[in-house]
């Protein structure tokens, strides 16, 4: 009956996710940005879950479902943007279930567009969830909402 239960017991623990999942999603965080500056479209491809993404835009685009896509699909949508230049701030990573890890963190810093406009203060409020998929974390959903001077809720 011991054996039985210390196998039970280990078999729970090894599936949730524990402190060490939150540093590493959060670490996924950083090295996806990194990635995107870089424009280094395979990382990114690599992050993404196999079931593609649930996903919401800082330009205020309605939520959309995208498929996970290739790397040719991030290089052809990333082209109207010639450099992208943005630091991940305030990270925090909450597990919600045993495979799903939720970031919550800022990006700020400066885009520059094809058609040469610059946005030298992009700063949006970044809520993300990754889940556990074949031993490695994906993202599964992302949501991006721009911050903006004023329109502060007093308590």
């Amino acid at each position: 009956m011991h054996r039985l239960l210390t196998f039970v017991t280990f078999a729970i623990f090894s599936f949730a996710a524990n402190a060490s999942d939150t540093e590493d999603v959060l670490a996924l965080v950083k090295e996806h940005w990194e990635a995107r500056n870089a424009n280094d479209y395979q990382t990114q491809n690599d992050h993404l879950s196999d079931h593609g993404t649930l996903d919401a835009d800082s330009d205020g685009t309605f939520f959309y479902v995208s498929d996970k896509g290739t790397v040719a699909d991030w290089e052809r949508d990333s082209s109207s943007v010639k450099k992208f230049n943005v630091t991940v701030r305030y990270p925090v990573a909450t597990i919600l279930a045993d495979s799903v890890i939720l970031a919550r963190y800022y990006l700020v810093g400066q885009l520059e567009f094809a058609d040469g406009s610059r946005a030298n203060n992009y700063r949006v409020r970044a809520t993300h969830i990754w889940v556990k998929e074949s031993g490695s974390w994906k993202t599964r959903s992302w949501h991006f909402s721009p911050l903006h001077e004023g329109g502060v809720f007093q308590r």
